[in-house]
């Protein structure tokens, strides 16, 4: 154990590798993902109290975390907060059900503040509010060890809960399937479709009509990429890149499918997926390229992570997404050059954006807000990263700054810096948790399964039996409000819906900021 002690770099990248093999062990239906990390930590300063990471590392992996959370969830939270307002409503009631319980239940069974609110962060998943706790917590001094306690002990009982408030739904909506779940998210496909009649629309009024993409009209045998402007005729065959239900109300309203795919024929225009590696049109629309005028081309769909995009002019262009361009075949190798299509220069790291953009978190994480009553919320390196990102994240851009990072390399830094900050903070608790199991053990279990009910019952009373959700959409609301990976990815085994993951996704950074927020303040007023 002494070299443990005498080595952080030791201890943490041991921590790190063997907590990321326990965090992938199934244990029935649940395994603890990054979590993992947290437990051997905590075992190895339960055996040596003198195991312990410098403050340093505890500052910089959270802040780090905290910021690229923001970043990643920066448009999704605009997003959020203009359309989905009905989940987004569940997710706060249910959330403050959390809060409210732990602090009844925890007052009720004498636990303090630290404790209480340590238990509601693991009860929520939310690590970024356990480090707000602490911090809030310490002042100038020493970090408390009861935030991580609590926060340990109600972790894995939120995520068991969680998959099987999960398994519940999925078993409702196989005995009393709702019209929704009867429904099929239809995929994206490439048809041509053959005018019929005069439709008296231009290819700019169709796809804005139907929300769709022309990329290319056959007509007289002759094959052109479309463009705006040009008017459609009876007779014309063109290439639309739509949702199946859309096509087949195109059908329904302007002609027939096309008996042959003349887009396949690609001895004159020509397709291809290209990665998007120019920094310069990132964080772009889509429009803001010219493709048309520039290069007589086309973009049709956008491959962004493992989903794909109709490409609306308005889309917002990330690093690293792929296009797909229709050209003329001798343009191609041009586009190609433009748009960068470098797998290497779309996973840098962008340290530009990534530095400024911490430095001005970390400049907001000396701001003390003066509360009602003599309390103040103080933002930290936790809070006021997170903050930064979503603002910088749903900017995009700022002059010739871009702020957003790579999808590979947010996953990555998030990833790594969210278990670097769990062994710190397990490292800083081991001891305590030990003492505090010996003494109040039951009482901390049903602690965090009071919290974790409470939420669960919330969501899946909410979604399914008010809001009238189907099953995909309550799994997303639901994973989404709780933050948790392992639950979202139980979900998504068993429902491989896109509905699902959008849920996840739109929830996910209003539930984190709200959680470090409420964290905070159970600190400050109670």
């Amino acid at each position: 154990m002494h070299w443990f002690v005498d080595s952080p770099l030791l201890t943490l990248f041991f921590c790190v590798g063997v907590g990321a093999l326990l965090g992938r062990i199934p244990f029935g239906p649940v395994s603890f993902g990054p979590a993992g990390a947290l437990f051997v930590a905590l075992a190895l300063s339960a055996i040596d109290e003198d195991v312990a990471l410098p403050a340093i590392i505890t500052n910089l992996s959270l802040g780090v975390f905290c910021y690229t959370v923001g970043i990643a969830a920066g448009p999704s939270f605009v997003h959020a907060l203009r359309t989905g307002w009905k989940p987004v409503l569940v997710s706060l009631t249910a959330i403050i059900a959390m809060a409210a319980t732990a602090l009844g239940v925890g007052k009720a069974l004498g636990f303090d503040i630290g404790t209480i609110a340590g238990a509601f962060s693991g009860a929520g998943t939310a690590t970024a509010a356990l480090g707000a706790v602490q911090q809030q917590l310490a002042g100038e001094g020493d970090i408390p060890p009861e935030p991580a306690i609590g926060y340990a002990v109600a972790y894995p009982i939120t995520v068991l809960l969680t998959i099987l408030a999960c398994a519940y739904l999925i078993g409702a909506g196989r005995r009393k399937p709702t019209t929704e779940d009867r429904e099929k998210v239809p995929p994206i496909v490439v048809h041509t479709l053959e005018i019929v009649g005069a439709p008296d629309l231009t290819v700019h009024a169709l796809t804005t009509r139907y929300e769709v993409v022309v990329s290319r009209i056959t007509r007289d045998g002759e094959t052109v990429v479309a463009h705006d402007d040009e008017s459609l005729a009876s007779g014309d065959v063109v290439t639309v890149t739509a949702r199946e239900d859309v096509f087949g109300r195109l059908v329904a309203d302007l002609g027939r499918p096309a008996t042959d795919d003349v887009w396949l024929n690609r001895s004159t225009i020509d397709f291809r997926r290209i990665t998007l590696s120019n920094r310069g049109y990132v964080g772009r629309e889509l429009r803001q390229l010219r493709f048309e005028e520039r290069f007589d081309a086309v973009v049709s769909r956008v491959r962004r992570g493992d989903v794909d995009l109709i490409a609306t002019p308005d889309l917002v262009l990330q690093s690293g997404d792929r296009l797909r361009v229709t050209a003329p075949r001798e343009r191609l190798p041009e586009i190609t050059a433009d748009l960068g299509d470098s797998e290497r220069s779309a996973g840098d790291i962008n340290p530009i954006g990534l530095g400024l953009g911490l430095t001005i978190g970390l400049m907001l994480a000396f701001v003390e807000i003066p509360l009602p009553g003599g309390g103040t919320l103080v933002l930290g390196t936790a809070t006021a990263p997170l903050i930064a990102g979503v603002v910088l994240g749903a900017l995009g851009r700022t002059g010739p700054v871009v702020w957003t990072l790579p999808g590979n390399v947010t996953n990555t830094l998030n990833q790594f810096m969210l278990m670097v900050f769990l062994v710190a903070v397990g490292t800083g608790a081991g001891s305590g948790l030990v003492s505090a199991l010996a003494d109040d053990g039951v009482a901390l279990v049903v602690l965090g399964v009071l919290i974790s009910a409470a939420h669960a019952l919330v969501c899946v009373i909410v979604l399914r039996s008010v809001l009238q959700y189907g099953t995909a959409r309550s799994l997303g609301g639901l994973t989404g409000s709780q933050l948790n990976p392992a639950p979202y990815a139980y979900a998504m085994g068993k429902v491989p819906d896109q509905r699902v993951a959008l849920g996840y996704a739109v929830l996910f950074p209003v539930s984190m900021i709200v959680k470090v927020f409420l964290a905070q303040l159970m600190v400050v007023y109670f």
